[in-house]
């Protein structure tokens, strides 16, 4: 990649997101959600909001123009973990550059944060997920019949669905490619509940 920091997805990358876009869009319209209940938050590096965007392009069952309606929403709170003292983040190019690319994206979106790099230990990781979860739940408050897909990276993936369950990590599988982490909140509380990890089927980790 030119940035070596912010490569692309493969092929392999890109199908494998067109299939969990058609996956979710037959989970959402089963559970009855609308295009204008659902949010997209991504990190701002390239392959996860090429992910996002092709996510997007494969809705074809939820009711509403989902493709159309459905902004990307560069959200660095949940952006890749800092392991080589905040070079991979130096290569991000501007919102309005990517957006030449990515028309979907909301340059105009407020993200939660925008944590400091670098991250000197995992410990820092931890909170700065634990930060979001508490954010999201600020921000978006509980509505029925709606949707918020959050796009990330693996590290995030486990340690934010970890923060937002008030589970421990070794209660959460692995990220596997674009695998899925299912969450659920009810209306009198911010308690999510997601499926065991040894849930045949389930939503923990789920391929």
């Amino acid at each position: 990649a030119t940035r070596v920091g912010d490569p692309p997805l493969s092929s392999l990358g890109h199908r494998q997101a067109r299939e969990v876009g058609a996956f979710l869009d037959a989970l959402l319209a089963s559970d009855g959600i609308v295009a204008d209940r659902i949010e997209l938050l991504s990190s701002p590096f390239l392959r996860t909001v090429q992910t996002s965007n092709d996510i997007l392009s494969e809705f074809r069952k939820t009711p509403g123009d989902v493709a159309e309606t459905v902004a990307i929403k560069p959200e660095y709170s949940v952006f890749e973990i800092d392991g080589h003292d905040g070079k991979a983040h130096a290569c991000l190019p501007s919102l309005e550059e990517r957006k030449c690319y990515f028309p979907r994206l909301d340059e105009w979106h407020a993200s939660l944060f925008v944590p400091a790099v670098p991250e000197n230990n995992r410990g820092q990781f931890f909170a700065r997920c634990e930060r979001v979860a508490a954010g999201i739940n600020a921000r978006y408050p509980h509505i029925a019949n709606s949707a918020i897909i959050i796009v990330t990276h693996a590290a995030c993936c486990v340690s934010l669905a970890a923060a937002l369950s008030k589970k421990t990590l070794a209660d959460m599988n692995p990220a596997p490619p674009c695998g899925i982490y299912r969450l659920t909140r009810t209306k009198d509380c911010n308690e999510w509940k997601i499926d065991s990890h040894a849930k045949k089927d389930g939503f923990n980790g789920r391929l």
